[in-house]
C-alpha cells in the first residue's frame, strides 16, 4: 500500500528500464509504495518476473505493475516500451532512463565496445525518449535520466563510460530546455559507488577478495566524505521525489546522490 500522498504520485503511471537488478529494482519499489502503476523494463525475464511478483506483494489490489523483456538499445523494444505502456496503463507519466552498462577501458578500446557502450548509456535514451514524448506531453509529465558521478569526475580505466554519461547530463541539461515549452521536466540522478551486484555479474566481475577490497576503498573519507557507499534505496529517494510534484519547478538538474563524492575531484582508479 502506498505509505501516503506527500509527494503526490498516487495513480501516476512510470516507465522503469532496466527494471531487473540493483537501482531499477529500488526505483521500482519505492514507485509501488507511492501508489504508482508500473512498466518495469529489462532483458532477463527470470528476474524480471521476480521484481514484477515483489511489487504486487506489496502493492495495493488496484495497482497495476506490467513488464516488457528486451533490449532497450533495440527500437523494436522501444516501440514496445511506449505501446505496451500506453495500451495496459493508459499512458504515460513519467520515464526513468536507468537501463546502462559499466565498460572498462581508456582511448585504445575497441570500436565494439565504444558501440555498444554508447548505445545502451546514451543512443537508447535519446530514442526511448523521442518516443515518449508525446506522450508526456499529453500529461505534462517528467523525465528521469541515471547517470554517475564519472559523467565529471573521469577514471582513466573507465574513460568510454565516462563519456558516456557526460553527453548524457548534457542531453539532460538540452532536453530540459527544449521540453520546457511543453511543460515536460527533466533532471537527472548522478550516483557515486552503490552496493550492487553490478559489481559482481559480467565478463571483468569482481570475485571474492577483489569486491571486499573494492568496498573497503570506496567507503573511505578521501573517497566518499560520508565515509560509506550509497544504497540503490538512496537512489531511489532522488527519483521518485524529481518525479513528484514536491519538485514541480525544478528542472535541467544534475543531482549527484553520491555522498560528497563529486567534491573531491577524479575518481580513484578501480
Amino acid at each position: 500500500m502506498a505509505q501516503n500522498n506527500f509527494l503526490n504520485l498516487l495513480g501516476k503511471r512510470i516507465i522503469v528500464t532496466g527494471a531487473s537488478a540493483g537501482i531499477g529494482v529500488a526505483i521500482a519499489q519505492e514507485f509501488v509504495r507511492q501508489g504508482c502503476h508500473l512498466m518495469l523494463c529489462g532483458r532477463d525475464k527470470t528476474r524480471l518476473d521476480q521484481v514484477v511478483a515483489q511489487c504486487n506483494q506489496t502493492a495495493a489490489s488496484d495497482i497495476k505493475i506490467c513488464s516488457t523483456v528486451g533490449d532497450v538499445t533495440s527500437q523494436s523494444v522501444q516501440e514496445m516500451i511506449i505501446s505496451n505502456t500506453v495500451s495496459h496503463l493508459g499512458g504515460i507519466d513519467v520515464l526513468v532512463n536507468n537501463a546502462g552498462i559499466v565498460s572498462k577501458g581508456d582511448y585504445s578500446s575497441t570500436r565494439e565496445d565504444y558501440q555498444h557502450v554508447m548505445a545502451t548509456n546514451l543512443e537508447s535514451i535519446f530514442f526511448l525518449t523521442q518516443l515518449a514524448v508525446p506522450h508526456l506531453t499529453k500529461t505534462k509529465g517528467n523525465i528521469v535520466n541515471i547517470s554517475s558521478i564519472v559523467s565529471c569526475t573521469n577514471s582513466p580505466n573507465v574513460m568510454v563510460y565516462s563519456l558516456s554519461k557526460a553527453a548524457l547530463d548534457s542531453y539532460t541539461e538540452g532536453l530540459a530546455i527544449n521540453l520546457a515549452s511543453k511543460g515536460i521536466r527533466v533532471n537527472s540522478v548522478n550516483p557515486g559507488s552503490v552496493v550492487s551486484m553490478l559489481y559482481r555479474r559480467g565478463d571483468e566481475a569482481l570475485g571474492d577478495t577483489e569486491y571486499d577490497k573494492f568496498v573497503k576503498a570506496m567507503s573511505c573519507p578521501s573517497v566518499h566524505p560520508l565515509g560509506r557507499m550509497g544504497f540503490a534505496s538512496e537512489i531511489a529517494d532522488a527519483v521518485v521525489f524529481l518525479a513528484s510534484q514536491r519538485a514541480s519547478f525544478i528542472t535541467g538538474q544534475i543531482v549527484f546522490v553520491d555522498g560528497g563524492r563529486h567534491c573531491l575531484g577524479p575518481v580513484p582508479k578501480l
